[in-house]
């Protein structure tokens, strides 16, 4: 969102930016029907959930925006496979209200039957830049209002709780499944969703739950394309490491897009030789 936080929001500021950006996305799925019903039913069911709302004759608010938007498809997802402005119903930054004043600044345009609707966020949407602060300020919120009884419970999950992922393993399985219980977790089986797949994802990663082990596989470096500051660049992008556990083995990488910035080179003129050999060793070394 390219906005400034504290100024005062308009209707006039992004409007038509907004709607040349929704022409883009309805050509698009004009091209897949499939992803066009989908994308549809995700709008008709937010909104008979009350996450989203058509937007009023006039503002709640002083500030008003419309969110760019566009289908997000994700084939490993175990749960809503296209999704509405990176956010999936299930998400915890759903079950947080905005308040009545500030949904104008949550507003999106969407069409359908070739007509232009307009809608708004009643609650928090991901890819927001507060949401983050938002669910953690909420969760901790609740995790003060519960009994002292429950404390140990609730320093298990500040403690192991990563946005809305909860990532809490142990041996005991007395501990587990009180854990479960006093968390409201009704399968004793496992925390998760009985029918997620082992191994499974979790922050990215494939955690092999069994073994409880992470696989951090790091994109294939094509040898067949030219090495330039620019895909060396993007290929170090691609590495989704939040936790930072494989980021000693990066350093060779990094050294090596320092040492091409340093040849004076433009972003799409290859590398020298000796330096596209060393990315490639690095590449085959995955």
């Amino acid at each position: 969102m390219d906005s400034d936080p504290g100024s005062k929001l308009t209707t006039t500021k992004n409007e038509q930016p907004s709607r040349r950006r929704l022409f883009n996305v309805s050509k698009k799925l004009a091209k897949d029907e499939n992803l066009k019903q989908e994308y549809e039913k995700i709008i008709d069911d937010q909104l008979a959930s009350g996450v989203i709302e058509k937007v009023p004759d006039e503002p709640s608010g002083e500030r008003v925006y419309y969110m760019p938007h566009k289908p997000v498809v994700r084939q490993d997802a175990s749960t809503t496979k296209t999704n509405l402005l990176l956010a999936d119903i299930q998400k915890a930054f759903l079950q947080i209200a905005i308040k009545e004043e500030d949904r104008d600044a949550f507003r999106f345009l969407f069409e359908r039957d070739e007509k232009e609707e307009h809608f708004r966020f009643a609650r928090v949407p991901f890819g927001v830049e507060a949401s983050p602060f938002l669910l953690g300020a909420t969760l901790e919120y609740h995790y003060d209002q519960q009994s002292p009884e429950l404390e140990e419970t609730m320093t298990a999950l500040r403690e192991n709780t990563y946005v809305d992922n909860i990532m809490q393993t142990g041996n005991n399985i007395d501990k587990l499944e009180k854990f479960k219980k006093e968390m409201g977790v009704t399968n004793i089986a496992g925390l998760e969703d009985e029918n997620m797949p082992n191994p499974s994802k979790i922050l990215g990663h494939v955690w092999d739950k069994r073994e409880d082990t992470l696989e951090i596989q790091p994109p294939a470096v094509p040898e067949t394309e030219p090495v330039t500051k620019r895909s060396i660049l993007s290929q170090l992008g691609k590495v989704y490491d939040p936790l930072g556990i494989i980021s000693p083995t990066m350093a060779e990488g990094k050294h090596i897009y320092r040492e091409a910035c340093e040849e004076k080179k433009g972003w799409n003129a290859e590398v020298s030789p000796e330096l596209k050999k060393q990315w490639h060793k690095i590449g085959r070394n995955n």
